[in-house]
């Protein structure tokens, strides 16, 4: 069960009061050569107080579960890597406990007379593997100090101290009533999916059947839903990154180029700018393109007077930014181009302008935005050549939270609140014109409000038709 609304979050104060305290991040902690293991780039602090506020919430839930006091035991296991598969990307859920980055790694946390007890299980290191791959980190005291653990050891050690906490199914030894398990998904997303704990559940059910266990994704995805103030600057630099690819989209944009060459353009930005990859597959959608929502193919040469959507995100140390631009191919908007897309940033201005913290759900902004578009003058012919009011025209949600995931986790139905981060995307797709408008920016609830973090990114159209002409204005 997600965390009750009305609970006092404590765990958030503590990361709040951390990020401001001067600490190693992960990134400085373990540079030595042989040893790297993570590119979070947050204070190890920050990631204890994770593993200590899961600790506490997951209690609290063992004890509701049992109807009597119970030590919670939390399993969560990290990315494998396939050969030839690329950039190594960690888990999210993982990422956020840990900050780790090495394949195959697993974490166990339990209660102990310190707070919280909690195990790094690293692959012992393999010189023939590590020729492909890289140096990486040893499962040893040394390691445990510079990632900011109790114990690291050695994956070989995972089943037996799992079992050993359990009550050895091996040796039918049962202790009903006195551990909940809490996994990844118990009963969910397949075997071979990493971070699934259905084999896992399987192997102790057989032999410990009494042992209740839980899913651990809701407590962990309320935590992830609230952004700490070292999340909130790794999602700043990734804005930043994608504002500078933006940038080159307007400089560049023509008639007669590719979808392909902007996607490339933007790439290349993402890349220049520190981004480690894309924070999902870039949509570059020109003329009919631009009104399919998720055009991903990006191979259809641009006509003129053709608008072009793109909707792009680059990932800076694991969290994603997600911002969306329409251009016109020409260098300007026609009447009516201009007309759709000046509906749609009232949409979306109007929506930031209501926003009432702890008040607006992301459910509840949609709802408003959709009687905006239904009240508007405008109208357009569906596929049928049926005149329509705007808002049939608006065929996606309004926004979502925004962090790790470019969908992150959260509830859609909960007020936001401080730390929250979240898109308002408004798009009008009128495939009898060819006309696709979509505008997505990020903003963050403060506590004063709502800030939008991608402000300095242009998005009205006098100032978009501008940034095209100095790129062409350039020699």
């Amino acid at each position: 069960m997600h965390i009750s609304a009305g609970r006092p979050l404590s765990w958030i104060r503590v990361l709040t009061t951390l990020a401001l305290l001067s600490g190693p991040s992960i990134v400085q902690a373990s540079g030595v050569e042989g040893r790297s293991g993570s590119s979070a780039g947050q204070p190890l602090a920050v990631f204890r107080a994770r593993r200590a506020a899961l600790i506490e919430a997951a209690s609290a839930e063992a004890r509701q579960c049992t109807g009597k006091e119970a030590k919670p035991i939390i399993v969560i296991t990290g990315a494998v890597v396939g050969e030839l598969a690329g950039k190594y990307r960690q888990d999210n859920d993982f990422c956020y406990l840990t900050g780790v980055e090495a394949p195959h790694a697993s974490l166990i946390l339990i209660p102990d007379a310190a707070g919280v007890g909690e195990t790094l299980y690293l692959p012992p290191r393999d010189p023939e593997t590590e020729r492909f791959d890289g140096p990486q980190p040893e499962p040893d005291a040394e390691t445990a100090r510079l990632l900011g653990f109790g114990r690291v050891e050695s994956t070989t050690k995972f089943l037996a101290d799992l079992f050993t906490l359990v009550g050895d199914p091996l040796k039918r030894i049962k202790r009903p009533g006195k551990v909940v398990l809490f996994v990844v998904q118990p009963e969910g997303r397949g075997l071979e999916e990493p971070g699934s704990g259905a084999a896992l559940v399987r192997i102790l059910r057989d032999g410990a059947p009494t042992t209740p266990i839980r899913d651990i994704l809701p407590l962990l995805h309320e935590m992830r839903r609230i952004k700490s103030p070292p999340e909130i600057s790794l999602l700043r630099r990734a804005i930043e990154i994608t504002g500078e690819a933006q940038a080159e989209v307007a400089r560049s944009i023509r008639p007669e180029l590719y979808e392909y060459q902007l996607e490339g353009r933007i790439v290349g930005a993402f890349l220049a700018g520190g981004a480690m990859r894309a924070g999902f597959p870039s949509i570059v959608g020109s003329g009919p393109n631009a009104t399919v929502l998720h055009h991903m193919e990006n191979n259809r040469r641009m006509g003129d007077g053709e608008l072009v959507v793109c909707d792009i995100g680059a990932e800076y140390r694991y969290y994603t930014a997600d911002i969306t631009r329409t251009y016109p191919t020409s260098g300007t908007f026609t009447p009516r181009q201009r007309a759709v897309y000046q509906l749609v940033l009232d949409v979306q201005s109007d929506a930031a302008a209501q926003f009432q913290i702890g008040v607006s759900t992301l459910d509840s902004m949609h709802r408003r935005a959709v009687e905006h578009l239904k009240s508007s003058e405008l109208r357009a012919r569906d596929s049928e050549g049926v005149e329509r009011t705007m808002d049939a025209f608006f065929t996606h949600g309004l926004g979502h939270y925004l962090g790790m995931d470019v969908h992150d986790v959260g509830d859609r139905t909960k007020p936001l609140s401080a730390g929250s981060v979240f898109t308002i995307e408004p798009g009008l797709y009128i495939p009898s014109e060819a006309i696709g408008v979509r505008i997505e920016d990020d903003y963050l609830v403060n506590e004063s409000g709502l800030e939008k973090l991608s402000r300095a990114i242009p998005s009205e159209p006098d100032a978009v038709e501008k940034s095209i002409a100095a790129g062409r204005a350039r020699p």
